[in-house]
Order: structure tokens, then sequence, then C-alpha cells
């Protein structure tokens, strides 16, 4: 009876369109990335809840996968995915955080060396807000105005990942930048890049575009933050660029490092716009 109960209240609301709720949209988590040297094996990490009301939020290591097309996604979903886990190697707490509205939480964070020669090792520590008793429908709200309807309200769990990454030695961070092509883009025009990973290590940098020559130039475009993880050799870039393009005018294009080595440029190349 309960079964068919429930299969009742899913066929009424795929028909109808379920009511739909965000639980966590006021999370944030600062740093946006934790990087384990061989002489620093400890962090801290913050969670804030920036929302009006008090949120709980739950904290826990799960290994993701870089896709060539940049996005990161869960390792489970992506069968056959090698990623070098740093989850056996990391321990924080708490685990489990209830926060009141516009209050912070410190995570302690502490890493160990994963010890089989491999150069670096990844996982990200993820936030997931839990969604407050009163996020579901009363009995009498579930029954639905008609007889015989039930009503179904589906919650969406919002949450935070940063990648947690430990290094065992030097880092060989290198790179370069291939496949550089202007394509026309709604009213602008985008630049799509293949940013290349040459070295062991992960890189993690800044996407750069710069017009003119000598101390005239300036910076046209940019795209900060822009990783290539060692389970890929190559991830696709797409950089917005201005409506006022300087056309015939040769553009540089510079993946500058904000890793091991901020400020040093990785790599470079040189397209001419159309």
């Amino acid at each position: 009876m309960f079964k068919t109960l429930i299969f009742a209240a899913l066929a009424v609301n795929l028909a109808a369109g379920p009511a739909q709720a965000q639980v966590g949209a006021d999370l944030n988590i600062s740093p946006k990335r934790v990087v384990f040297d061989p002489g620093e094996r400890s962090a801290t990490v913050y969670i804030f809840n920036q929302g009006d009301q008090e949120a709980t939020y739950t904290v826990e290591l799960v290994d993701r996968v870089m896709l060539p097309s940049g996005q990161i996604i869960a390792a489970a979903d992506h069968p056959g995915a090698t990623v070098a886990s740093a989850a056996d190697l990391i321990q924080y707490t708490p685990r489990r955080v209830t926060l009141p509205p516009r209050q912070s939480q410190v995570v302690r964070v502490r890493a160990r060396a994963g010890g089989d020669g491999k150069p670096e090792h990844r996982t990200h520590l993820t936030v997931t807000a839990l969604p407050s008793e009163t996020a579901g429908f009363t009995v009498e709200q579930a029954a639905g105005p008609a007889s015989g309807e039930v009503s179904l309200r589906v919650v969406a769990l919002f949450s935070v990942s940063i990648p947690m990454i430990v290094r065992d030695g030097p880092v060989d961070a290198r790179a370069a930048i291939e496949n550089a092509v202007i394509k026309a883009a709604g009213d602008g025009a985008a630049l799509s890049l293949d940013l290349v990973r040459k070295g062991a290590n992960s890189v993690y940098g800044d996407v750069e575009i710069r017009a003119g020559q000598g101390a005239k130039t300036r910076t046209l475009a940019a795209v900060r933050g822009v990783a290539v993880y060692p389970e890929i050799e190559r991830r696709a870039v797409l950089v917005a660029l201005p409506a006022d393009l300087p056309r015939g005018e040769p553009l540089t294009i510079l993946y500058r490092d904000d890793d091991a080595r901020p400020g040093e440029t990785l790599a470079t190349a040189t397209i001419v716009a159309p």
C-alpha cells in the first residue's frame, strides 16, 4: 500500500511539475584550494553561513575527476577514471557543523605524505547544506486540496567543493597552449584554446589575452584559476573577448602560474585577431 501511494505521488507531480526548493545557497568556503607541500602539512578552512537563518552542513572528502572539457565530476560517476586519491592521507575536523546566521566555522585539516612515489595526490573537501526540519511539507500540505492527490517537494541540496592537493617532492609544472582559434560568440567573439599539461604535476594559473606590443600592451580579457589535473593531459578553455576587438592586431595569450611559482609564465602563444 505504501509503494502504491508513492507511485501515485510521483505520477501526479511529474504531470503537474513538482514544487522545488534550494537549500544552502548562502554557503561559502575559504580558501578556494589547499595545497600541502612537503614542509606544509596543516591548513585551516573556513565555512561561512551568509544567510539569515541557522544552517547545518556536512563536511566530507570526495574524489573528483577533471574531464577534457574542464568539468569536474565525482570519480564514482566516471568509471575507469584514474585519480591518485588523497582521501586516506587527510584528516579533518569537524565533520558536521551548525552555524547561526552570518557566522563561520573553522575546519582544521592535516595531511601526511603519500609515500608511493606519485608526485601528487588529490581529493576534494565537500561541504553540503542539509535541509532544515521545516524544508518539507506537513502531512496536511502533502495531502493536497483534492481527495486522492498527494504533493511532492523536491529539495535541491547546495554543496561547495575545494581541491586538496598533497605533494611529496619538487613541483614539475609545465604547460603549453595549442589550437588557439577566435570564434564568433553571440554579439561578440571568444577565444578557444587547449591548455596542455607537460609536467608530472597539475598546473594552476590565469589565462590572459593581451593586445599591443612593448610597454603599451593592455589586457583584453582573462580567466582566473584555470587548472589541468594529472588525470588529463589537456583541457579546453574558452575566453570571452570584448566587442571592440582590435581587428588584424596580434594578440598574446599568456598562462601565468598561480601555484608553485606565482606570476611565472608557464605558456605563451600568439594569434591575429580576424
